[in-house]
């Protein structure tokens, strides 16, 4: 039925951002348990040197089945009920196995079959079987549960074959994979993808029971859904649920077999608080939760002290005194996301972009109208996805980006423009645009410093306020000017952001677009970026030799998009984490993955 496998280790060569050799695939002991822990005091003021119960905070949300959660940093209580074949232990890449003890890859990157860890029990008390995960995937593609996010299994980057009905709909059954014995799960893709094993480190590809619930077909269910979802979520992670009461919280319980390090906490309770004030008087003039983070209208960026740098964009130092008299032990990760300008390349001309880019000084952007809550940007490229990690993006960053690093070049800028012909008298026009309903304070500050400092260049910039879905129907049809609009990796490799910064038809930017995406019509820069994705496509296996090729058109992309400034990088939003002395065998995670909170123990 499939090619023959050869056992192979996947290299992310000069990147080091999507996959790595997992434990089992060299002969190295197979990884144990799932990670640093993360976690807080037991809040209550009650707390001992063991047991107690872990307290921290979770915004409302409307489901806690794998298959719907919103993604890695929504999933604080996933992280502790339920895992995944693969983890990215810390947060941070590279891949690593967890329920997967080894695996092989047929010679075309289509075929993988996993060894499973066996003596894994399951929250029922099954141990977990290769149909248990065969079960579990099959409900991403085909369940009505999994509120649009089929998409990280099938019809997506990994796309595991499949047949479909006359609706683009999965046919229920029809996924390519096999148990092919009680530990051996096989699995054949459409077509190669290169972050295969990084997208299976996601929590919506967590492992469940098989037929605990009847949403698929074939499937009676054990539980009705809504039973299950607020009483029975079984999974296999070091705490089980107890309960959850919507609107009010969720409350977790130590799981004694655990197949890895079992839990020094009794238990995890999140409760459920929409209002960020109410965070800010419980978490720190009441000291009621153990780990939290803080409203920016309670940020205050003097008493922070950063003091060491963790690696992956993950750094740790202390907050404080607050209200209480405490100082709050601090962490930040840089999350995979860019905020940036994106121009509409027919609407504002060239010189008016380079010179908007050499005005931007992205330092202040960040110190300014984030108050320290963001880290500036250079490239499109979140630096957790950047070819050769944060270092090697920082280092670019620093030595090449030609508008000035960490300053803003007025004098460039009115050069650039008055080259082009205009001047105090005869000012160019146009107008930026910002969403009203999404970061609405940070963009009209952004908008606004933009717009004055854009004046002694000789441009008039105005600004238009309007919601989200309101600027993206515009930018779809070309009617934006500058969209200031940001944009995550869905899978950690550079081009989740880059396949919208080529030269394609269906760019906001329209780069290209005046001459019909013809190759001899397009500018130098346009022409480069447009061989580099060429390149790109052509290199989609997990290889070494792919990995390298991706990595150096990903390189290509980023300095096209400099020389022709069609979207301008302003900033990386970072998570930040707050938590007491009392809280014992936490680090700052990264952004891929927030930590179980077993090896947490709580001495208040």
């Amino acid at each position: 039925m499939s090619p023959d496998i050869d056992r192979r280790t996947f290299l992310t060569g000069i990147g080091a951002v999507g996959t790595a050799a997992i434990a089992g695939c060299s002969d190295e002991d197979p990884v144990e348990g799932n990670g640093n822990g993360n976690g807080n005091g037991n809040g209550n003021g009650n707390g001992s040197s063991e047991g107690g119960q872990i307290q921290l905070v979770q915004i409302p949300q409307e489901t806690t089945d794998p298959i719907g959660v919103a993604g890695p940093i929504n999933a604080w209580t996933n992280w502790q009920t339920h895992e995944q074949l693969f983890a990215y232990e810390q947060g941070t890449p590279p891949v690593t196995g967890l329920l997967a003890e080894e695996y092989t890859v047929s010679d075309d990157y289509l075929t993988y079959t996993f060894t499973l860890q066996e003596g894994v029990t399951l929250h029922n008390g099954d141990e977990m079987t290769a149909d248990d995960v065969v079960y579990s995937w099959r409900r991403l593609a085909e369940s009505p549960n999994n509120r649009g996010h089929a998409n990280r299994i099938v019809r997506g980057p990994m796309s595991v074959d499949h047949e479909v009905t006359e609706d683009d709909e999965t046919v229920p059954g029809s996924l390519a994979l096999e148990a092919v014995d009680e530990y051996t799960v096989e699995m054949t893709l459409e077509t190669p993808f290169h972050g295969t094993l990084g997208n299976l480190a996601d929590p919506r590809l967590s492992v469940i029971p098989e037929g605990i619930v009847g949403d698929i077909e074939g499937y009676e269910g054990e539980y009705d859904y809504d039973e299950w979802l607020t009483s029975h979520l079984q999974g296999s992670g070091p705490f089980r649920l107890a309960n959850w009461d919507r609107g009010n919280e969720i409350v977790l319980e130590r799981f004694e077999d655990y197949h890895g390090s079992v839990a020094d906490a009794d238990g995890v309770r999140l409760q459920i608080l929409g209002d960020p004030n109410a965070v800010y008087t419980t978490a720190v003039n009441e000291g009621n939760i153990d780990i939290f983070d803080l409203p920016q209208s309670q940020f205050d960026p003097e008493l922070l002290s950063v003091e060491e740098e963790l690696g992956g964009d993950r750094r740790e130092g202390t907050y404080g005194p607050v209200t209480n008299d405490e100082t709050l032990n601090y962490g930040e990760t840089s999350l995979p996301r860019t905020q940036y300008a994106i121009f509409n390349t027919q609407r504002v001309d060239k010189p008016a972009r380079q010179a908007i880019a050499y005005l931007v000084n992205q330092e202040t952007i960040t110190q300014t109208a984030l108050r320290g809550q963001g880290t500036p940007a250079y490239l499109l490229t979140p630096p957790s996805g950047f070819p050769g990690g944060p270092e090697a993006y920082h280092e670019l960053a620093r030595n090449d980006y030609p508008y000035g690093y960490a300053q803003s070049d007025i004098e460039s800028a009115r050069q650039v423009m008055e080259e082009a012909g205009y001047s105090e008298d005869s000012m160019y026009e146009t107008t930026i645009q910002h969403p009203s309903d999404r970061q609405a304070s940070e963009w009209s500050s952004i908008a606004s410093l933009i717009q004055d400092q854009a004046e002694a260049a000789h441009i008039d910039v105005s600004i238009e306020e309007a919601p989200s879905s309101t600027l993206t129907s515009r930018a779809f049809e070309g009617e934006i000017t500058i969209y200031l609009v940001w944009n995550a990796l869905n899978w950690l490799e550079a081009d989740a952001m880059l396949r919208f910064a080529y030269p394609n038809q269906f760019a906001w930017s329209r780069w290209g677009a005046e001459v019909d995406f013809e190759y001899e019509g397009l500018s130098e820069a346009a022409k480069q970026a447009t061989d580099a994705w060429e390149r790109y496509e052509q290199h989609q296996t997990p290889s070494d030799s792919d990995q390298q090729a991706r990595n150096e058109a990903y390189l290509q992309i980023e300095r096209a998009n400099w020389q022709d400034m069609t979207m301008l990088p302003l900033w990386h939003p970072i998570e930040e984490l707050y938590w007491y002395d009392w809280v014992e065998g936490f680090e700052m995670h990264g952004s891929q993955r927030r930590p179980a909170l077993n090896n947490v123990s709580l001495t208040r």
